[in-house]
């Protein structure tokens, strides 16, 4: 029943006064707003979904020029706002549908907004969304599993600044066992909401990954399994068929509803919105995973991260080339990429992922890339690359020995540091990253190889370009062992809780 604070949709016609159709289309708002008339929302109420009714507005109600009438059909009624989790292994197109659904869903005014999740605190699919000027928040240094009070914050954050009608939560692409600790306890704490999940899994990758060709560790092709394993619907991105793996997928998942999806066709997101409509009551009956959370852990140690926020430096206006020819270099690194995202000035995403095989990567542009002269550009790095420090300690001795001492342009205390895998007890949910400073750890291999491998990219072409490491930390990837599914906020919400940082600013 249409009550203040309900989320309806509804499709109208409306008349002038001599009957001319002025508009036909379908809205959603929250009711008691001011996204439409007042006059009118009072003429809706206690109607039920399915039912209709004549309004009318008058000549000078509100500024009107004419007498209007509206013929109304009210499709739904919702008392909460809906959220989507999303889940998949990192470069699989999360945040490429994200955006793309919520500029499709404003132009039917639909107020949406975004939580970001990664393991650094300087993420770039944020700062993405903020330069796009999508609401959003952000969950930082961990998993939404291990920081169910920051998305319990975040959330309601949102909800009492943004009110969206549609909330995307993107999980960290390694996460997994998101039914239990994140859906379930939402259901709980707040009955009534239908969160849905979607896994996400690249097209390019999924075949070798389902077939045991991946180049990536076992137990990181385990944390990838189990995602689509927990699916409410599998989302296969990044193609405009269904592809040779639908065999595949349906015999290991069978009974999973499978979308294949180009994210930048509004057809199909229109598509995945309303499948995602259609699963929402059915949340509740979702299965937890039967996890191994020795092998969910050895996977997520696996995997190292690192954030790196740049400002490059050119008298000769090469500082937008030089930004590229550094991600490049570092897309050439001979371990498996997760994925390696970066943000250039705060507006341009570009991102690359393993295809598959260990040689082959492939580049996505979310927008068109054209480098203009620039004096000075910021890059913002994110990375997850699976590593050893063994292998990297020869890399980086190999890359020491080769590199020549102009090519050494960040500051000789820029540091990029892999975290231990940290295991913690039940149901501790605070969150632990390894920041250590030690030369003789193993670890610091991996700051000085890509330390190498960045600022030797702008020695090689742009002699006269400097690169200021503002912001430079790594870490290992962890999993912390919880009370699966008992999860819930314990602590009052802070209205202080900040948004999406600045991070170019």
């Amino acid at each position: 029943m249409i009550a203040k604070g309900s989320i309806v949709t509804l499709t109208y016609t409306m008349k002038n006064g001599r009957g001319d159709v002025l508009e036909n289309r379908q809205i959603t708002y929250i009711h008691g707003s001011s996204e439409i008339s007042s006059i009118l929302q009072a003429q809706l109420e206690g109607l039920e979904p399915g039912q209709t009714k004549k309004a009318f507005l008058k000549r000078g109600d509100e500024n009107a020029d004419d007498d209007f009438a509206f013929d109304i059909v009210v499709e739904s009624v919702r008392e909460a706002m809906q959220i989507h989790l999303l889940s998949g292994f990192l470069g699989s197109g999360k945040t490429t549908a994200i955006t793309q659904a919520c500029q499709l869903l404003a132009k039917n005014n639909v107020p949406t907004a975004v939580i970001s999740n990664d393991q650094g605190d300087q993420l770039v699919d944020g700062a993405y969304m903020q330069s796009l000027g999508i609401p959003g928040r952000q969950v930082t240094n961990g998993c939404f599993c291990c920081n169910y009070n920051d998305l319990d914050h975040c959330i309601a954050s949102l909800k009492n600044q943004v009110r969206p009608v549609i909330l995307f939560a993107e999980s960290v692409g390694s996460c997994t066992d998101v039914v239990a600790s994140v859906l379930k306890p939402l259901l709980r704490q707040y009955p009534g909401w239908h969160p849905t999940i979607s896994v996400f899994a690249d097209a390019g990758v999924l075949p070798e990954i389902l077939e045991g060709r991946s180049p990536f560790d076992p137990t990181v092709t385990y944390i990838y399994l189990k995602q689509l394993e927990e699916a409410q619907v599998i989302v296969v991105s990044k193609t405009d068929n269904q592809t040779p793996v639908h065999r595949l997928l349906t015999q290991r998942y069978p009974g999973k509803p499978i979308l294949y999806q180009n994210s930048y066709n509004s057809d199909h997101i229109q598509k995945w919105l309303q499948t995602l409509e259609q699963l929402s009551p059915a949340s509740a009956t979702l299965p937890s995973l039967d996890i191994d959370y020795d092998r969910y852990g050895a996977g997520e140690a696996q995997l190292a991260w690192l954030d790196q926020d740049v400002l490059i430096e050119s008298p000769g206006q090469n500082a937008q080339s030089a930004a590229v020819a550094l991600v490049t270099r570092l897309s050439q690194t001979d371990y498996p990429i997760g994925h390696l995202k970066c943000l250039i000035d705060n507006a341009t995403k570009i991102s690359f992922t393993s295809t598959g095989t260990a040689d082959h990567l492939a580049i996505h542009t979310a927008d068109h890339l054209t480098i203009q002269p620039a004096s000075s550009t910021r890059l913002l790095i994110n990375a997850r690359i699976q590593t050893s420090p063994v292998e990297l300690e020869t890399q980086d001795q190999h890359e020491r020995e080769g590199a020549t001492p102009e090519e050494r342009c960040c500051p000789e205390d820029s540091h990029l540091l892999p975290g231990n895998f940290i295991e913690k007890g039940e149901q501790q949910l605070c969150k632990q990253q390894c920041h250590h400073k030690s030369a003789g750890n193993h670890e610091d291999r991996f700051a000085e190889e890509l330390n190498d491998q960045l600022t030797s990219a702008g020695a090689d072409r742009f002699a006269d370009t400097h690169f200021f490491c503002a912001f430079f930390a790594a870490g290992g990837g962890e999993v912390h062992k919880i009370d699966r599914g008992k999860q819930e906020y314990k602590g009052p919400y802070k209205p202080e809780h900040p948004a999406i940082p600045d991070v170019a600013g």
